[in-house]
């Protein structure tokens, strides 16, 4: 009974959804949907079980009150992920890209007759990523397509979209949700005392911040803020800091790193005036100490540096230096910064 029950509540919107999907719903209803539509908004907003809800309605035999029914057999089909008018593209276990030749299947699907009679869907996640090869073989698609195919592309980042995709693309823009109700959201799943902070950590995306919860350094994330302070006061090393970071940990330590220094850029603006405004809270004495000895230019640069990195983390590049540099300018009191070393970025 709660097997069929989580099932069903993934072919619902979530609460901060409504208004996006009456509008999608009643377009479907209508008959005036577009044959593509690109959905974006933060990560962890919940896009992609917006756009699987969106689909299995759209597939569903027997609607109930505007959302899918749960029962019938293109539901039960959907939800066990066969049915074979739905298609899910995404980067292949080893690749970082949606290449060509996914596109060019998938064209090959949506140009056959649909099976059950209705809607040939596909959902592609992130569509951002695809190289430039598929995005121009997706191009033909997405001008001449079949009878009765709807593409959903999902993005964190629809700048990051090719113009000539975006342009032939109708936009669903889910908002960030009001931290009420992504909070009650998340209550509802655990309670926790720093769902606040990893919200805001997050960007506002529940989904992100529930992932967060179960992730070690967010876990250890005041300790970690006193290790900052430790490389600092030279008590911790900071290269075998470095080191006790795995690659595919970088991204999460690099949004604690990044909360950390906007924290401290806020209180070094505003003092005691901007403590509400402070992402870590919970963190306010260590933050405080770790003001001493640090002015306020240089914490601009030390951000625009983790920024800078972050923006290479999609480009092949030395992890480990990349992240070694970050600590060793942070250890040395953030002194004039330079270029990134060409070693970090692996060449």
């Amino acid at each position: 009974m709660a097997l069929k029950a989580a099932s069903q509540a993934l072919l619902m919107p979530l609460p901060w959804q409504t208004t996006a999907w009456k509008d999608l719903s009643a377009r479907l209803a209508n008959a005036s949907l577009p044959h593509a539509l690109l959905v974006s908004g933060v990560h962890g907003s919940g896009k992609q079980q917006f756009a699987r809800a969106f689909a299995a309605l759209a597939l569903c035999r027997n609607p109930q009150n505007g959302d899918a029914c749960g029962n019938c057999s293109a539901c039960l089909q959907f939800a066990a992920g066969s049915h074979p008018d739905f298609h899910f593209v995404t980067p292949q276990e080893d690749k970082s890209a949606i290449l060509v030749d996914q596109i060019r299947e998938l064209s090959q699907s949506l140009a056959l007759t649909s099976l059950h009679g209705g809607w040939k869907i596909a959902l592609l996640v992130p569509a951002d990523c695809m190289n430039a090869n598929a995005a121009n073989s997706l191009l033909k698609t997405l001008e001449e397509p079949a009878a009765g195919t709807l593409l959903l592309l999902l993005t964190s980042r629809p700048a990051a979209l090719p113009a000539t995709i975006r342009s032939r693309c109708q936009s669903v823009r889910l908002g960030t949700p009001k931290a009420e109700a992504a909070l009650q959201w998340l209550e509802a799943h655990a309670s926790r005392p720093d769902w606040i902070p990893l919200l805001k950590i997050a960007g506002g995306g529940p989904l992100q911040a529930l992932e967060f919860a179960g992730n070690r350094w967010m876990q250890e994330r005041l300790q970690y803020y006193q290790t900052l302070l430790e490389m600092r006061a030279g008590t911790r090393n900071p290269i075998r800091c470095a080191a006790d970071v795995h690659a595919e940990d970088l991204p999460v330590v690099l949004r604690l790193l990044q909360a950390w220094i906007s924290d401290l850029i806020i209180l070094a603006s505003t003092g005691s005036n901007g403590v509400p405004a402070v992402t870590n809270t919970d963190a306010l004495p260590i933050l405080q100490n770790a003001l001493m000895g640090i002015n306020l230019r240089g914490l601009h640069a030390y951000l625009d540096r983790i920024l800078e990195v972050n923006a290479l983390l999609a480009t092949p590049l030395n992890r480990q230096s990349l992240l070694e540099v970050l600590y060793l300018d942070w250890s040395q009191g953030l002194q004039p910064l330079g270029k990134l070393p060409l070693a970090a970025r692996g060449g």
